[in-house]
């Protein structure tokens, strides 16, 4: 385990390889930084440290992209989706504090895997309800009341798994993914949707003493390399296209997952 006042070199160069590589993962396809970062890091800090480093160090990541994505999210998800997340902030906050290292590891590995294989799955159709979707859209069609309450219960799903384990984006992506958003649209949805429910996490678990203080020192630390990728992915995802997009979020969701289920299930056996 890490100690709390001092990081070993090994310990912050790690750390700041991570920060980096999840950021630019963020930056370029909207989402990714907690799914890269946060089993890692788990397995760096030995303690639920982690989830408190991930949350700060997605925040910052978050504020350095939201400004120029603002314009792009389509209003009426966004809220929906913000008004679900505020319900389930506490309700993960709960989850939170009664949770093992070894539980975290488990379900974050496994919320992986299971969103890559939805995600996999349902690619074509996905495809499919985008072009329809647009259509809709361009005719200037009203928003249906079963599709307003299903975005308030991503959002709240979201909410709770951003303050349980630093992961709002799994719900939020497998959702808008499957709806057909334009990669645009969806990328600056999720980043604005994550300003609000890594800073909304971040007070809560300082509001019931959850950030340990050795949290501070692997934020210092990792806060440059996470805004240098977070620049980088942003103008690189200025050349990914729709299908290289879904395939590298596809990538993503299937190395760590696999890697953090591996990791957990070893612990139970």
């Amino acid at each position: 385990m890490m100690p709390t006042m001092f990081l070993a070199t090994s310990d912050a160069v790690l750390i700041a390889a991570i920060s980096f590589f999840a950021a630019l993962a963020q930056g370029a396809t909207g989402f990714g930084f907690a799914i890269i970062a946060l089993p890692m890091l788990l397995g760096v800090m030995g303690s639920l440290d982690a989830v408190g480093l991930t949350i700060v160090l997605n925040l910052l990541v978050s504020l350095v992209l939201v400004p120029g994505l603002w314009p792009q999210a389509p209003r009426g998800p966004l809220t929906r989706l913000s008004v679900g997340s505020l319900a389930g902030f506490p309700i993960g906050l709960v989850i939170f504090l009664h949770a093992s290292l070894e539980w975290v590891r488990l379900a974050v590995g496994l919320i992986i895997l299971l969103f890559a294989g939805w995600l996999a799955l349902s690619h074509r159709r996905a495809s499919a309800a985008g072009l329809e979707a647009r259509g809709v859209e361009a005719q200037g069609a009203e928003i249906r009341p079963d599709r307003t309450w299903t975005e308030v219960a991503v959002g709240l799903v979201s909410g709770a798994m951003s303050t349980a384990l630093a992961m709002p984006g799994p719900s939020v992506m497998l959702y808008l993914a499957a709806s057909g958003m334009a990669k645009a649209q969806l990328r600056a949805t999720t980043l604005c949707l994550f300003t609000l429910s890594y800073g909304a996490a971040l007070i809560l678990q300082a509001a019931v003493g959850a950030l340990g203080s050795g949290i501070w020192l692997a934020v210092a630390v990792g806060a440059v390399p996470t805004i240098i990728g977070a620049v980088a992915g942003s103008r690189l995802s200025r050349i990914i296209n729709e299908g290289h997009f879904r395939a590298i979020v596809l990538a993503i969701l299937l190395a760590t997952g696999a890697y953090t289920t591996f990791n957990a299930a070893t612990v139970w056996i």
